[in-house]
């Protein structure tokens, strides 16, 4: 080894141990921040529970939180409607002498879900019943609990399967499962420390009683009238496409295999209307050749129907129109980019969609040829709609469940959205404004102001190729129609901006991409990081652009932006990174590859545990956010393209990248999520 690389390596390690030195600053222990929170006024501890009208069922082996009581009697009172009651719990190993370290796997858990108590206990240790309901449910008490000494109003569940039956009964009598239900509460606060985590791997397993509710379902839809014609479908299924012959009959197929019963009962009834805004004239003759070939019940009980009618893509009115001609109670509105493998995908979501209480029903959606997940329901952040999980793989299970089972969300995507016909044209159909994006959003926004219950049915699956149909979002005009249309999607629902009842305020909520779902306490060290002071322009001169240097800009509101910039394939620790701001001259249009004059911000670095958890072959990479406000003074007011650069102290390397977001800063800035 020469001198040149011996000095090197020194560096390297040295840099190293200053990352490592940096990142156990960011990173926050869960119980000192949990014991701040519950330090706060109005956590004080109870041994009683006030009035006596509710009953307190334990189910786990551990002890009740300090204060827990307390906080379920608050809640009860300012909500009278609310007759079952449950609440977030952790683990606190070590019995009496336990200490903050030991506190651990906090489990938020999302406001009041029925398809996802359907799938497992999500209520956990600690449930609040009232009284008069059990009186009306004619369950005996002693069949399955028996009561905690010195605290008259909790009883130890011993019979957690009589308990488990005995809760759905309770829901189901208070009308937990019908339209607009607010009979079940849901205190967002820790209520329980559990001894060990395999206890809160047990609440997350399916019961046989479980699956005798799913098969109840499944009988209940066979016994369903399809519609008023006695000829009519039960199901519609309604794809837009264009110039796509080959992948639209792969989706055909798919419908055909999704119709089938796994277990050899008869398949779904279910026609398809095929929507083309202008497909070639040859595209056009291939796909009316493949509907006639693949129609009829001797090709798998269907009748297609083509309906061709050019004009400007928009995806909500083919949909609309589509949906105008259906005949069936049921509509599954599904891109031409999507395949189905599995029998029984229709009889699972149709079995839910048939329900009084439930408005849209997405499924879980795969990357081509492989298990990384694209969709698994859209989570509501304060940037805007977002695939959580979307990328990672579907091997393990995520936060307490978050891809099994079926879960109740507020959005689905339209790529596989199934839905009642009737619940649809309430809601109003699709909204015709919203051309390509938000569209499936805004109507299920829609379906949830009206009382419906979204959900998505996480244990079948297909395969999406995303934006097959309408491009790459990435590009600069996509950019900007997608922040136009984001702008519009909460205009309609500005109640709405920010807010999800399924994802629990203990659950990090930042950027656009950080789709993994992890305790917000992780990233509780981070804060923005303000550019207040004057900045003058600066040379790239050294500099060479290389697309190693990946830069993600996840959100721009005003004069804040954040987003993630890494080196792939080196030590991130050795780099030193500034966010770059190019002037777009008056003269350039906003695509203009060629900035003016460049400005550049030193970043800090924010602690980012998804990267290293979804960047795993990368090194160093968990410092590589940054959440900045700049300034009025910083750089003179006007139109910048977002880049980054990046210098590594130990080896000398100097690089360069642009993104293809820009923002608008100076006198009249705007909130501009492009």
């Amino acid at each position: 080894m020469g001198i040149r690389e011996l000095v090197k390596g020194t560096l390297v390690r040295i840099e190293d141990r200053q990352y490592e030195r940096r990142l156990r600053k960011r990173q926050t222990v869960y119980g000192d921040w949990a014991a701040a929170l519950e330090a706060k006024p109005g956590a004080g501890e109870t041994e009683v529970c006030a009035g006596g009208h509710f009953a307190v069922f334990c189910a786990g082996d551990g002890r009740m939180a300090a204060g827990a009581l307390q906080a379920m009697e608050a809640y009860l009172a300012a909500h009278p409607g609310v007759r079952i009651l449950y609440g977030d719990e952790d683990v606190w190993e070590g019995g009496g002498k336990a200490r903050r370290a030991d506190r651990k796997l906090p489990w938020y858990k999302p406001d009041w879900s029925p398809d996802l108590l359907d799938s497992f206990f999500y209520f956990g240790s600690v449930t609040a019943v009232d009284r008069e309901l059990l009186e009306e449910a004619g369950f005996r008490q002693e069949e399955f609990s028996v009561p905690v000494k010195d605290c008259g109003c909790v009883r130890q569940v011993t019979d957690f399967a009589a308990y488990e039956r005995a809760v759905h009964a309770w829901v189901t009598l208070a009308g937990g499962y019908e339209k607009a239900a607010s009979c079940v509460g849901h205190v967002e606060r820790i209520l329980f420390h559990g001894r060990n985590g395999a206890q809160q791997d047990g609440f997350l397993q399916p019961s046989p009683f479980l699956n005798s509710l799913r098969e109840q379902r499944l009988q209940r839809l066979r016994s369903t009238p399809a519609a008023e014609e006695e000829s009519a479908p039960l199901l519609s299924v309604v794809i837009p496409s264009k110039d796509h012959p080959q992948d639209l009959e792969a989706c055909i197929k798919g419908c055909m295999l999704a119709a089938e019963s796994p277990d050899g009962r008869p398949p779904v009834s279910f026609e398809i209307i095929l929507v083309d805004n202008g497909s070639t004239g040859e595209n056009r003759e291939r796909i009316e050749t493949m509907a006639g070939r693949l129609s009829g019940p001797e090709k798998g009980g269907c009748e297609i129907r083509y309906l061709y009618d050019p004009g400007v893509f928009n995806f909500s009115l083919m949909c609309n129109q589509g949906a105008a001609r259906a005949r069936g109670r049921l509509l599954l509105f599904l891109n031409d980019d999507v395949t189905l493998s599995q029998a029984g995908t229709f009889e699972e979501m149709a079995a839910l969609a048939v329900r009084e209480g439930t408005g849209a029903v997405g499924l879980k959606l795969y990357y081509p040829d492989s298990v990384r997940i694209q969709h698994a329901g859209i989570t509501n952040l304060s940037a805007g709609p977002v695939d959580m999980l979307r990328f990672l793989q579907d091997n393990r299970c995520y936060y307490y469940g978050a891809n099994r089972g079926k879960r109740n969300v507020l959005a689905v995507t339209a790529a596989c959205l199934m839905t009642d016909r009737e619940k649809f044209w309430e809601a109003g159909g699709f909204s015709e404004e919203l051309r390509v994006a938000f569209n499936d959003v805004d109507l299920c926004f829609r379906l949830y102001e009206a009382g419906y219950r979204n959900v998505c049915v996480n244990d079948f699956h297909g395969c999406h190729h995303e934006s097959l149909s309408r491009g790459d979002d990435e590009s600069g005009e996509n950019l900007r129609r997608l922040g136009r249309e984001r702008e519009r999607l909460y205009a309609c629902h500005p109640h709405l901006e920010g807010v999800d009842p399924y994802y629990a305020p203990g659950l990090n909520r930042e950027g656009l991409f950080t789709t993994g779902i992890r305790p917000a306490y992780l990233t509780a060290g981070n804060g923005v990081q303000r550019l207040l002071g004057r900045r003058n322009p600066v040379s790239l001169a050294g500099y060479r652009r290389d697309p190693c240097l990946t830069l993600c800009v996840e959100e721009i509101c005003g004069d804040r932006v954040r987003g993630y910039g890494l080196v792939l394939g080196d030590d991130n620790a050795c780099y030193k990174r500034w966010l770059l701001l190019g002037e777009i001259p008056e003269t350039e249009s906003a695509d203009s590859q060629t900035p003016g004059k460049i400005y550049a911000l030193k970043l800090e670095g924010m602690y980012r545990p998804d990267l290293e958890e979804n960047m795993p072959d990368q090194r160093n990479v968990a410092l590589c956010g940054f959440h900045v406000e700049i300034g009025d003074r910083a750089v003179p007011a006007g139109r910048y393209r977002l880049g980054m650069a990046a210098r590594n102290r130990a080896g000398g390397v100097r690089l360069v990248n642009w993104s293809s977001r820009f923002m608008q800063l100076g006198l009249h800035r705007s909130n501009d999520c492009s």
